[in-house]
């Protein structure tokens, strides 16, 4: 990966991210929250999950620290992800724009096994893309219909305006 690349599959991330978030914000609070005995339990366990993996990763490359789990009581709504998500997207930007193409080849270790920032990063995006699939497997059980969120959909829509 390179800080190009880097910038694309962030802007892909956080794509994906709204689109969901928009399609979950027409649930009713009930189906938001319902237990559908997925791995998170619901929508909002398994957005919340999606939320603290990458507030959790961010806090790591910065700090070489993650931070505890979110408490799922503090997102009762949609809306109270989306501002966390708002202001996550700003603090990732944020510590993508200092790096450069060596730092993503730098080595981090993790339980004690090492990786580059680039892999570890690349991890994090696999991470949100696998959960964000569950959270469409739940809409669907839901009966709501969910956003196409396909990387090739983003680079259609971003490049040539069409969705």
């Amino acid at each position: 990966m390179n800080c190009q690349e880097l910038d694309t599959y962030l802007a892909y991330n956080r794509w994906a991210n709204r689109r969901l978030l928009r399609a979950v914000g027409e649930l009713t609070p009930d189906a938001f929250s319902k237990d559908l005995h997925a791995s998170f339990d619901s929508v909002r366990g398994t957005l919340v999950h999606i939320l603290w993996g990458e507030w959790g990763w961010l806090g790591f490359w910065r700090d070489v620290r993650f931070i505890p789990e979110l408490p799922l009581e503090d997102f009762p709504t949609v809306s109270a992800l989306e501002a966390s998500w708002s202001e996550l997207e700003q603090a990732q930007q944020e510590y993508v724009d200092t790096l450069a193409e060596e730092d993503l080849s730098a080595q981090r270790t993790v339980d004690d096994y090492c990786y580059t920032l680039g892999e570890l990063i690349h991890h994090l995006l696999n991470h949100s893309t696998h959960h964000r699939g569950q959270v469409v497997c739940l809409l669907r059980q839901l009966g709501a219909t969910p956003p196409a969120t396909d990387f090739r959909d983003f680079l259609t829509e971003t490049r040539y305006g069409a969705t």
